[in-house]
């Protein structure tokens, strides 16, 4: 079924006009839908009598493809021979039913996300009509019990509403919590735990939290602060993960991997920058261009022994000390 927004327009124009208590020539429906078209779009070329005859064939194909509408033509004039049907009260299909459920079982995997909760009552009433199966064909790896994701309503409304915070703040690596007005811009997923980024008017940096190790947040008084430190779409480009340090530039990393966990390597690069320098029989060296931080170094030492850092030479010591 076609889902071009005119043609859809078309077709609902076309679906109130034929459901009225009288009958259509061809040029009176042309008429009528061109007025519309005009009205909600501004487009004034009108439509063609050949358009609306194609459209009416549309509302007459059977589903998927059309609609099932069962249209009478009686003297060169169009009526539905049921006027209490309509296009937008059809049933489902059971092709409609099955993408339904499909979406189902993907929307259930994202229960706390903001943009979701407002569906929770329709994916419920769903759920029953559907006799929805919990038998699961594509599984994301979220984790409902992450600690900190209760938070990620409040910050993306935060965000949303363009809200200060004040927020307290307990790092793992301090002795004891901090706080200080945040202006929150990004909330940020990696491996499983979420991160929000945003400027810290005590620090007068962006700064990237933990959303674990929040322990509370209240709006501030103070006014919120634009954006413009912070830029989603490259602050990430050349780093592994959620980490930047500061004042710290790209550096090119390279290392050895065994042939068995290259094959892995080269399907999964650890970054996009990832370049193989070298094959041999005992494996291959990559290269990736990055800035050192510490997830990259959890990253190389996750592999073990298969992997092997062989330069810079400060990095090669800190992979050895830790």
């Amino acid at each position: 079924m076609p889902s071009n927004k005119q043609a859809s327009f078309r077709y609902r124009v076309l679906d109130s006009l034929l459901r009225r208590p009288r009958k259509w020539t061809l040029e009176e429906l042309r008429e009528e839908v061109s007025a519309a078209l005009r009205e909600a779009f501004g487009i004034t070329s009108g439509v063609s009598r050949r358009t609306i005859f194609y459209d009416l064939d549309m509302l007459q194909r059977i589903p998927p493809d059309g609609y099932g509408a069962e249209i009478i033509c009686e003297d060169g004039r169009y009526t539905y021979a049921d006027r209490n049907f309509s296009i937008v009260k059809m049933p489902f299909s059971e092709h409609d039913k099955g993408a339904i459920r499909s979406a189902l079982t993907l929307l259930k995997q994202f229960r706390g996300l903001p943009v979701v909760q407002p569906l929770q009552e329709i994916i419920e009433k769903l759920e029953g009509w559907a006799r929805f199966p919990d038998t699961r064909i594509i599984q994301f790896e979220t984790n409902d019990l992450s600690a900190g994701t209760g938070r990620i309503g409040e910050l993306y409304e935060a965000i949303r509403n363009k809200k200060p915070l004040f927020v307290t703040y307990f790092p793992f690596i301090a002795q004891e919590a901090v706080s200080f007005d945040f202006h929150p811009y990004l909330i940020k997923e990696y491996r499983n735990r979420w991160f929000v980024y945003g400027w810290n008017e005590r620090e007068a940096m962006i700064y990237n939290l933990a959303l674990d190790r929040i322990q509370s947040t209240s709006e501030s008084p103070i006014p919120w602060r634009v954006n413009t430190f912070f830029d989603p779409e490259t602050w990430f480009l050349d780093i592994v993960g959620v980490t930047r340090p500061a004042d710290a530039n790209p550096r090119t990393v390279t290392f050895r991997a065994s042939l068995l966990q290259s094959k892995y390597l080269t399907t999964k690069p650890i970054h996009h920058s990832q370049q193989i320098l070298e094959e041999s029989p005992d494996g291959v060296l990559f290269s990736i261009h990055v800035i050192p931080n510490y997830e990259l170094y959890s990253e190389l030492l996750r592999y073990g022994r298969a992997v092997e850092v062989t330069s810079p030479e400060d990095v090669v010591n800190e992979i050895r000390n830790m």
